[in-house]
């Protein structure tokens, strides 16, 4: 396969139109090139402290917002005017977004946790006792759980004749039984590690005061409750992406394009007013570059030779 030509620019550009510079740079195709001759410590002088990205923790908190509004983030767009008050913007647009859809998840885990606790209570019947008294026992512990039918059946053959080793079945599922087991505290021990040999599965029950019937009403009435705050904050979190999700991809798509003028900004060796810009572009590319350039009064680019060859990743 043959292999492009490539023209060498050096270009020299005013801090006034270096932006406009890089816009027809990488429009064209431009390789920046880190020029050898100069200290790495002329490059990336914009980045700040560290030479960090300024752009990277806007980009991250607007992804998040449009991540949760379901939007994909739009192009970069290296010719929208980036506002001064940016920082501000994005500031105000994930705080609004994370506190909503911080407080959902926190009614989705709630309501989460009373299904579950609803199942597990289905699991062992209309125990007439209250499951709190039961868990606060002085004398004997309370195991309820799951193990298989077959050390069940095993079980009753070992231990038989043993009064403390006793599974009280309320469940079947398909090879599981549910149910409970009793052990004194001063054999809790012992009778733990009989379970345990027979692959009992201990399952921690909600340890609200009322027998399960009444724990049950008591699930079903706060599910009610936190399914009306769920429906709220889901109108709020609509309301706030038809208000804002515009304005957020705007945003988005702005930073981007910056971060991306950044980026090749970096290779630059800059003194005073001045930046200096080396790398590659394809030679059919270079007399669209220069009409991309013409506006620009303090730009000059010097064709410094040409190469064949594939440009190095920037």
């Amino acid at each position: 396969m043959r292999k492009k030509k490539f023209a060498v620019l050096r270009l020299l550009a005013d801090a006034s139109e270096i932006d406009a510079a890089c816009r027809a740079l990488l429009q064209c195709g431009f390789c920046p090139q880190f020029d050898r001759e100069t200290p790495a410590a002329s490059y990336g002088a914009e980045r700040g402290d560290g030479g960090e990205n300024p752009y990277a923790a806007a980009l991250s908190r607007l992804q998040f917002v449009l991540h949760t509004a379901g939007q994909a983030p739009l192009p970069a767009d290296m010719f929208a005017d980036l506002p001064g008050d940016w920082r501000e913007k994005t500031d105000a647009l994930y705080r609004t977004c994370r506190a909503l859809q911080t407080e959902k998840t926190q009614l989705q885990e709630q309501a989460e946790a009373c299904v579950q606790g609803q199942k597990k209570l289905e699991l062992f019947g209309d125990l007439p006792v209250d499951l709190q008294d039961v868990a606060e026992c002085a004398f004997i512990r309370v195991r309820f759980g799951h193990l298989p039918a077959e050390s069940y059946r095993r079980m009753q053959a070992l231990y038989g004749d043993d009064p403390y080793v006793e599974f009280f079945p309320s469940f079947f599922d398909r090879d599981e039984i549910y149910g409970m087991y009793f052990a004194p505290r001063d054999r809790a021990e012992r009778i733990d590690a009989i379970f345990a040999s027979m692959l009992f599965e201990p399952i921690a029950i909600p340890s609200l005061s009322g027998s399960t019937a009444q724990i049950g009403v008591e699930f079903e009435r706060s599910l009610q409750i936190l399914e009306t705050e769920l429906a709220d904050v889901g109108r709020r979190l609509d309301a706030f992406f038809a208000r804002e999700k515009e304005t957020a991809c705007a945003l988005y798509a702005a930073l981007a394009g910056a971060e991306r003028l950044l980026a090749l900004r970096a290779y630059a060796t800059r003194c005073k007013d001045a930046y200096i810009l080396t790398g590659l572009l394809p030679a059919d590319r270079l007399q669209a570059l220069l009409d991309a350039l013409a506006p620009c009064r303090s730009v000059y680019v010097v064709q410094t030779g040409s190469v064949r060859q594939r440009p190095a990743t920037a």
